[in-house]
């Protein structure tokens, strides 16, 4: 099971005051460095990955990955994949890199009488078969971001009613 799925609350500790996006200004979660290498491309990782690599999850924002202490930014476009926080909007941007999930396929599943996507996907997380530290951008678990798209499809459904 990856350390990011163990249990723990979701996501990564944000960094300390000073360690925010040069582009935005929004202070940036601690990435380790093994996802800038999973996901950059080689153009990116020409750049150099920086020792504590910080992500941007501002939507509006172009920058990905960025360190102070090494003034490097990371773009989308120097990654292999695009990435939700950056098109949340977007039904057909992965959510769950691991199991491939998007925002269309969570709400379709939350249709479904069957298992919902985060049960299917914490079954798969619970049995080990997880890699968001090396798939997911933000390097943390995605089961946040799946709850809350499956949380809108249920309020959504509530209103229609």
């Amino acid at each position: 099971m990856s350390a990011c799925c163990d249990g723990t609350p979701e996501g990564t500790p944000l960094a300390d005051s000073g360690e925010v996006c040069p582009q935005c200004g929004t202070k940036g979660a601690k990435v380790d460095p093994i996802t800038l290498k999973a996901l950059l491309t080689s153009d990116g990782l020409r750049r150099g990955v920086p020792p504590s690599p910080r992500f941007c999850a501002t939507a509006s924002c172009p920058v990905v990955y960025f360190d102070d202490a090494e003034a490097v930014l990371f773009e989308e476009e120097l990654l292999t994949l695009r990435v939700y926080a950056k098109h949340p909007e977007d039904e057909r941007v992965p959510i769950c890199y691991c199991f491939g999930y998007t925002a269309e396929s969570i709400r379709a599943a939350a249709m479904s009488p069957d298992r919902t996507a985060s049960e299917d996907i914490a079954r798969e997380v619970k049995a080990g078969r997880c890699a968001c530290e090396v798939k997911n951008p933000k390097g943390s678990c995605c089961l946040g971001d799946v709850t809350r798209v499956e949380s809108t499809r249920v309020e959504t459904a509530a209103a229609l009613r």
